[in-house]
């Protein structure tokens, strides 16, 4: 998972009250919630993410866009933009992901919420 793609979003008011409670500015704040690689790695960084989810920060990833189906067989399939498919059983966690042409081109069993972004990254960019 790229490390820019992940951010806590917090309301304007929780924004305003970690930057009080830390003594920093607001756009501190927002490269912390960012996980920006220069400045929300820090440990005061760290600090201000646990405060945000403490009080409300929701927790989000940016994922590819995609088409997703969920089946009354168990299967969720997403198809993306490229034509590219990702099967997932969702009875044992096995995952299969195809290009365009249908040939298969990955395939993972049990598969975790990690291993399935980075399978759609994978599927997005192909």
């Amino acid at each position: 998972m790229n490390i820019e793609d992940r951010r806590i979003k917090v309301d304007g008011d929780l924004l305003r009250k970690i930057a009080k409670t830390f003594g920093v500015s607001e756009v501190t704040v927002r490269s912390a919630l960012r996980y920006d690689q220069e400045k929300g790695q820090t440990e005061k960084a760290k600090r201000i993410r646990m405060m945000a989810l403490q009080n409300g920060g929701i927790p989000s990833i940016c994922l590819p866009e995609c088409e997703t189906i969920h089946d009354a067989n168990g299967v969720m399939r997403q198809r993306f933009n490229n034509g590219a498919t990702i099967e997932v059983d969702k009875n044992t966690g096995d995952a299969k992901w195809f290009d365009k042409k249908g040939i298969k081109r990955g395939e993972e069993k049990n598969i975790s919420v990690t291993r399935l972004y980075v399978m759609q990254e994978l599927a997005a960019a192909f």
